[in-house]
């Protein structure tokens, strides 16, 4: 019994230390106004440069969901807090904003945001 103990705990001791790179990046504020999506994105580890910022947004309906838009671009993350600004023309209703920033093939941070968009 202490031996599974022993390879359980290495086990989990491996898996704490792979995600401790993904506590570095985090997303901050996502806001939509005027035909402009905002996403803040906050890096607290070594600027990255041709990171991969990633998003789709799905609108929601009572049973539904389709997809009304989505982009992938390169950007410049840097230390601290980063602003990036993305043209989506939304029409008002219910949306869910999937976000995930690539680092070559490594996923740096990824969350899902509901967003509200009124007229």
């Amino acid at each position: 019994m202490s031996r599974r103990y022993a390879i359980f705990l290495i086990l989990a001791l491996a898996a704490l230390i792979s995600a401790v790179g993904c506590l570095s990046t985090s997303f901050g504020e996502v806001a939509y106004s005027n035909g402009v999506l905002q996403v803040h994105v906050e890096n607290n580890g070594e600027p990255v440069k041709n990171a991969v910022l990633q998003l789709t947004i799905m609108e929601v309906s009572t049973f539904e969901q389709h997809e009304a838009f989505s982009e992938a671009r390169y950007i410049e993350l840097g230390q601290g807090t980063n602003e990036y600004t993305i043209q989506a023309d939304l029409q008002p209703g219910s949306y869910k904003v999937f976000l995930t920033v690539f680092a070559g093939s490594e996923r740096k941070a990824s969350v899902i945001r509901n967003l509200e968009v009124s007229t």
